[in-house]
Formats: structure tokens, sequence, C-alpha cells
């Protein structure tokens, strides 16, 4: 009876992870990522100190290629910290009224470099909107949302940066 059950376990849980496997894995977000050698601004802390956040290298990884390797740095008040971490692409869907469109979401971390009271660990979610038929000349709007966490455990602060200024960044969707 023991068998069974954990054979029929086993066959819910692989049948649910093939379920779960991203549709746009042969597509490259690499330049989307880095946007175009572009800094991304936004605000961290309840302060809302503009952050910028430069994506200077985004790497497909060729035994997941729904996760990229990213590096590159950020910047609050002067402060600069390099980072290194990955995003995770895990759905797609189509936009309402914009049947050429698409949404993607992934999930994200930066962990950087350092030990001092202003390095830490951006953790959260990825939205980006762009056509549906990706060409060289493809532009999309991205938009990161999540939170900073120092080392030390001593600051925690809410923090978004995108690729344009969002009139209510509460009012974007994250999946």
């Amino acid at each position: 009876m023991k068998k069974i059950l954990f054979f029929l376990v086993f066959l819910y849980s692989f049948s649910f992870a093939q379920m779960k496997e991203f549709p746009l894995k042969n597509e490259d977000f690499s330049a989307f990522l880095t946007n175009y050698k572009t800094p991304f601004y936004g605000e961290i802390s309840t302060e809302k100190a503009v952050i910028q956040v430069q994506i200077e290298k985004a790497v497909k990884n060729p035994a997941k290629p729904e996760q990229y390797i990213i590096s590159g740095y950020s910047e609050v008040e002067g402060n600069k910290s390099v980072f290194s971490g990955e995003i995770t692409f895990t759905q797609r869907f189509n936009v309402n009224n914009q049947p050429d469109e698409m949404l993607v979401f992934a999930d994200f971390v930066m962990k950087e470099v350092g030990s001092g009271e202003h390095s830490g660990i951006f953790t959260g979610k990825l939205r980006m909107q762009m056509a549906k038929q990706i060409t060289q000349q493809s532009r999309a709007t991205v938009t990161f949302k999540g939170k900073w966490k120092n080392y030390s455990g001593t600051l925690d602060f809410e923090a978004w940066w995108a690729n344009f200024v969002p009139k209510d960044i509460s009012k974007v969707v994250f999946k």
C-alpha cells in the first residue's frame, strides 16, 4: 500500500512540475534586462530615496533557460553597491485588449557585495510588457518591485525600479 501511495505522489509531483515550464524559454531577454545599457530608476525606503539600478550583464543559464545570471550595481544617495544574482522567468500572459502584447513575470534575487550597513539583498518580482513577436528592434517596459534587507537585519525597505515612470506603482500588477 505504501508503494502505491508513493508511486501516486511521484506521478502527481512529476506532472505538476511539467505544467510549470516557462513557455518562452527559447527567447532571449538579456537586452531587456540590461535595459540596453541604460540604468533603471525608482524608489527605496520610507523616504522614497531615488535608487538607480544598472544590470551590466545578463547571461542565460544553459542548464535552466528560464533563468538569467546577472550582475551590476545599485546606487542610493551616493552609496554604490555591486551585486550579482539571478532572475527566473515564471509566467506569460496575454494583455487584455492588446492582442499583439504579452506580460512576462519573473522572480529575482540580487545580492550586494560588502558587509556594511548599506549592503544587503534585493528580492522580489519582475514584470515586462512587450510585443509577442520579439525582434532586435523590440522594446519592453520593465518593472522590478520587492524588498531590500541589509545583511545585519537592521534595515528592511520596499523598493521598485523601472525603465519608465509608473503613475502609481501600487497599481502595477505583479504575479
